[in-house]
This record gives structure tokens, sequence and C-alpha cells, in this order.
């Protein structure tokens, strides 16, 4: 199943409510203000927020609070864009009651801007009749006038959970899905399979597809910047999430992943092949990193998330045939291929443990100092190694190391090199 064309630039602004007109009511995975009847004013207003030169369009949500009967037509409520403290309004629609009458309505505006400047996306009610209204509007940025910004807009809602068409996962982790769609990603439902876009698209159908997505999409652990042209090697790719964000990164020229787990590697290859812009650049290599060549059988039981497979496998659980290589052997040739080309090297680590072999042999074979800059997720599995042996190896080697880790166990570091 591959994506269709990107999704245009989206943002979903929460709106400011107004007490004195309407009350908070959570419905269908989404927020909305409920208005009292005789209510007069700005409903939603705001967020103040600034966009730059160009063309755009927003879309608002509207239903009736209750069941109403249509005597006599009249404007319950006005949507607006306006600038300059609400001074200056763009554009704007009024809302008659018979729009109404069957329930929920979506209602796009398209402006267009001249310079940076704060704006506000308005919903003023007359107080005809109760409402609910969205407290989110989402605005997507358009090529030019002619754009269809209706069906763009469309495209963008959240999907409703009572569907017969929504699986049930959705509804299972719900929440998850609200905060994602909040904090900007937008989620269909193509063909009864859940898919999310947030800059990079992947699959969400199991509740282990969203562990990382916080991680990636709202904490920004891997999300560094950088002049030039990079390499990036992501040893534990997982279902492809970092992959996919670097690969994403127009200053990333190339990602080479590793993953020896092969059901999450076929999940990570469907993700890849939702992303054909991008997917050429990452090289797949279906085999795990450690501190020697070994192929062997671990045992993982059938209800752990696949981001939680170490390759030495737990005590009980059903066979996995996996391949685990030497990291220096693997990765020096990768290494020297990039330099070769003018590219730095910045390493992503999130193995489940292997992360400490993989340090010992890289320090051992001298490739510490041919790789610029790493961020590592280690994991406390060996009660006896810390991450201090890791970060040993890269201050002596002339880096500059950023220790998030807690007391107690598992946690990030990152590592630049100094450059003098």
């Amino acid at each position: 199943m591959r994506a269709g064309p990107p999704e245009p630039p989206m943002y979903n602004l929460a709106l400011l409510s107004n007490s004195a007109v309407g009350s908070p009511v959570d419905m269908d995975g989404k927020h909305f203000i409920q208005t009292q009847a005789g209510a007069v004013g700005h409903a939603l207003y705001g967020p103040y927020e600034a966009l730059g030169p160009g063309h755009y369009a927003v879309e608002f949500c509207l239903r009736p609070a209750e069941k109403y009967a249509l005597e006599q037509d009249a404007v319950c409520a006005r949507v607006d864009v306006a600038v300059r403290s609400g001074n200056l309004g763009l554009v704007h629609q009024d809302i008659q009651l018979s729009r109404l009458q069957h329930g929920e309505i979506f209602v796009p505006l398209i402006f267009y801007n001249k310079t940076v400047q704060p704006f506000e996306f308005r919903v003023h009610v007359s107080g005809q009749i109760p409402l609910l209204i969205e407290t989110r509007c989402r605005v997507i940025t358009l090529t030019d006038a002619s754009a269809d910004y209706v069906s763009l807009l469309a495209a963008t809602r959240f999907p409703d959970p009572n569907s017969p068409s929504t699986p049930e996962v959705f509804r299972t982790i719900l929440s998850s899905f609200q905060n994602f769609y909040e904090h900007g990603a937008i989620i269909k439902v193509v063909q009864g399979s859940i898919i999310v876009n947030w800059g990079v698209s992947f699959h969400a159908n199991r509740i282990d597809d969203v562990l990382l997505v916080g991680d990636m999409f709202l904490e920004h652990v891997y999300n560094f910047v950088a002049n030039g042209e990079w390499c990036a090697i992501d040893i534990g790719m997982n279902v492809g999430l970092t992959s996919l964000f670097l690969a994403a990164k127009p200053f990333v020229r190339e990602v080479h992943a590793f993953e020896p787990f092969k059901d999450t590697l076929a999940r990570a290859r469907a993700n890849l092949s939702l992303n054909p812009n991008i997917a050429g650049k990452i090289c797949v290599y279906d085999v795990g990193l450690g501190d020697k060549d070994e192929d062997k059988t671990v045992l993982i039981p059938a209800d752990m998330p696949s981001g939680s497979f170490a390759v030495d496998g737990l005590p009980s659980g059903e066979p996995h045939q996996i391949s685990v290589r030497d990291a220096a052997t693997v990765l020096r040739p990768i290494i020297q291929a990039a330099k070769a080309r003018g590219h730095d090297v910045i390493v992503k680590v999130d193995c489940e443990g292997s992360e400490f072999p993989i340090f010992a042999t890289l320090d051992a074979h001298g490739l510490i100092e041919d790789i610029a800059a790493f961020m590592v997720e280690w994991h406390k599995i060996d009660w006896a190694k810390t991450q201090h042996e890791m970060i040993a190896s890269l201050v002596g080697g002339g880096f500059v190391v950023f220790d998030l880790a807690p007391k107690g166990g598992n946690g990030f570091f990152y590592a630049v090199r100094c450059r003098r």
C-alpha cells in the first residue's frame, strides 16, 4: 500500500475558549466548547500564532448541541479569520440555522497572507441555539489559490471512532491518537489500515506501533540539526520510524539501518513503502550488531512489543532465527564510503542492551574516531554495567557527552565530537 502525494503542511491550532459563552466538552476523541442558548459573543478566538506569506485554508467544525425545530431561519454563528488583534477581518462566513439541521458541518475558509503576522481564527455565536464547536482548527498551506482546499482540509480530519470502518485498535488507544492529532499528525483509515502522517507516514495498526511515536515526534529525541551532508546509521531499526525520520532531513543523504528480527523488519519495510520519496535513501540490513558474528535461535514471548526484542532473547517464548554481526567489521566499509563522499557520520543506537558490546568493538577497532556524533538509548541489561563505560570511551576520543540518564536505569545520552 503506497501513500498518495505529500500532505500539505498543516497547523493544528488550539483556540482559546470563552467561559462566559460555553463550557469544554470531550466527544468522539476531540475537544469542543458547548455554548449556551442566549449567550452571545466569541466562543473561540486566537491563538495569535504567526503565519508567513502565502495562501492558506482553515476549517471549523460545528454541530448543534441538541435537536431543535427550525421555525425561522437565522444566523447562529459567524466564523472568520482576522489579524491586527482582531481589528482587520480577512474572510468570514455566516452560518444559518438551516445548515445545521442534519448535524455536524465543516466550514472551510481560504485566505492570503502578505506578511508575517499573528492570526486569529474566531467563532462568534448569536445564542440562537446551543452549539458544539471544536476547539481546534486545522490550517493548511496551499500552493496557490486554485488548490482544492476543500478536499485537502477534509483529508486532515480526525477519523470517526464510531465508524464501522475504523479498526478496534483506534478505539482502544483513542487518547494516544488524539494526542498525535492535537500535535499536528494527520491520521487516516485507508482500507481498514490506520496510517499516520507526521512528516513521514507509518502504519499504526497495533498498540506497539505507537510506542516509539512519543519519543520521536513529541520529545524529538533524535531531532538533530546540522550543516553539510550526513550519513546516519540506525542500529536497532525496529519498525523504521527513526530511519524515516532521519531520511526526511534534507541534509541526511544516506541511512543504514540494522534490524535482525524478521517480523519487525517486515513492518519496517511496510512503513518504508509508504514513503517512496525518501525510502531510496535507506539501506536495510537484516542483521543485528554486536561484538562477534553468530547465527542463533532466541526465544521471545509472543506478547512482547517488537521494540523490546533483544538479540540475547529471554528464557521462554517463541523461537526466532537471527543473525548478529560484529559492528566494527560491518560498519567500517559503510563509514569509509560515507567519508569518501564527504558525508559526516552520526550513529543512533537503541538495541536493548547490545549497545555495550557494540561500543566495545568500535572502540577496540578505532572506529569511534571516524564518527561525528552519537544518539544513544542505553538499557541496563547487565546490572554490573552502566552508561559510564560507553561515555568514557567517547570522552577519551574527544567527544562532549550530554548524559540524560535518570538514577537507576535506562536513559539517553548524546555525544558530539569537538572541533579543534
